[in-house]
């Protein structure tokens, strides 16, 4: 079985960041593409992986956020966690580059970073699991991506390792 394109990349020299992880066609056939971006938050085999309930309330927070808020509110198709907790993968309409949606990750984690309110879409009727959010935990994790990471974008954490 052939590997996907994400287990190709290095993750032990792997840099939180922000990265085009791959362009897909929109449907079979299709010329126009969406983008999956790496919003790579821990870097692998060095950071802690984030608290899963800090993760559940970034995703909740980063979704609003991006279907409200941002300029890609209406191209928006998904945002949400990795597995391995490292980080999160955001699929826009369009070919894009880090450099078109830099901006509006940064607004995002800045948004999230200062967040004070209830969490969207965390009551019982709405979530799967209302009770599995950290607020505080996930304004930290969103407070240090910004100002240590988002603000210090270069090639080390926006191209893949070779």
């Amino acid at each position: 079985m052939d590997k996907i394109k994400s287990f190709q990349i290095d993750h032990t020299r792997l840099q939180s960041g922000l990265y085009v992880s791959r362009f897909d066609p929109a449907r079979e056939g299709a010329d126009h593409v969406v983008t999956t971006f790496d919003i790579r938050i821990c870097k692998p085999y060095h950071d802690q992986p984030m608290d899963g309930c800090a993760m559940h309330t970034i995703e909740h927070l980063g979704a609003t956020f991006l279907r409200t808020k941002s300029y890609y509110a209406d191209s928006i198709i998904y945002f949400g966690p990795m597995g391995c907790r490292t980080g999160f993968y955001l699929i826009i309409d369009g070919k894009l580059d880090v450099e078109d949606v830099k901006g509006t990750v940064k607004e995002m984690f800045a948004w999230i970073a200062t967040y004070d309110g209830p969490i969207p879409g965390s009551t019982v009727q709405e979530c799967g699991n209302a009770e599995f959010h950290d607020l505080q935990e996930a304004r930290r994790i969103a407070h240090e991506y910004f100002n240590g990471t988002l603000c210090n974008l270069d090639e080390t954490n926006t191209i893949y390792p070779e």
